[in-house]
C-alpha cells in the first residue's frame, strides 16, 4: 500500500499547475527539533507546488539535508494494526484533469523527533475541509524500506520536522 501510494505522489508531482497565493496564520504548534532554529533554504509555495515537488524528488540530490518548508493538508496512513509503521503527510490535490494523477495528492510525507503530530485522525469519505491545514518545516531525507523482502523507494520525508496548524487554508488543489 505504502508502494502505491509513493508511486501515486511520484506520477502527481509530474503535473504542473500554479495557484494563487494565500496568507496563513499560526494557530498551534509542535517543536519538536532542531529545525525550529533552522530558516527554510527551500520554500515550496502555492505557486509552482507540484513543479518544485517534482524538483525535489527528481533532484534529490541536489536537496538532501536541506531544511524545507511546505504547507497543506495533513493526513496519516496507519498501518500498526498490521505490524507496520504510521505515516504521516502534508499535501494538496493534483489537477484534477491530469491523467498521471489518479489519487490526486501531490506532496511529502514527515516526522517529528518527538512523536507528536496533529490531533486528527482521517475517516473514510472524509472530505479535505475537514483535515487540518498545516506548514511542516524539516529536513529533507530520502530512505528505502523492506517490503516483502524486496527493497522499497526512494521515499521521500522531512525528518525532525516541526508543523503549524495554520487557521487560514491555502489552495486545496493545484
Amino acid at each position: 500500500m505504502k508502494k502505491a501510494i509513493c508511486l501515486v505522489l511520484t506520477l502527481v508531482l509530474l503535473c504542473s499547475f500554479a495557484a494563487c497565493s494565500k496568507s496563513t496564520e499560526n494557530q498551534e504548534s509542535s517543536a519538536s527539533s532542531d529545525t525550529a532554529a533552522l530558516q527554510p533554504q527551500v520554500v515550496v509555495s502555492e505557486k509552482g507546488y507540484v513543479s518544485m515537488l517534482n524538483d525535489l524528488t527528481t533532484n534529490a540530490d541536489n536537496y538532501i539535508g536541506q531544511v524545507v518548508q511546505i504547507e497543506g493538508m495533513y493526513t496519516l496512513q496507519d498501518f500498526s494494526a498490521q505490524g507496520g509503521k504510521i505515516y504521516y503527510y502534508v499535501y494538496r490535490e493534483g489537477a484534477p484533469a491530469c491523467p498521471t494523477c489518479p489519487a490526486n495528492m501531490c506532496g511529502l510525507e514527515f516526522t517529528t523527533s518527538d512523536g507528536k503530530y496533529p490531533d486528527y485522525v482521517p475517516k473514510d469519505g472524509d472530505a479535505n475541509s475537514l483535515h487540518p491545514w498545516i506548514k511542516v518545516t524539516g529536513t529533507f531525507n530520502r530512505y528505502y524500506e523492506d517490503q516483502n523482502g524486496q527493497q522499497a523507494g526512494p521515499f521521500y520525508t522531512l525528518d525532525n520536522a516541526t508543523y503549524e496548524i495554520m487557521t487560514t487554508r491555502g489552495a486545496e488543489s493545484v
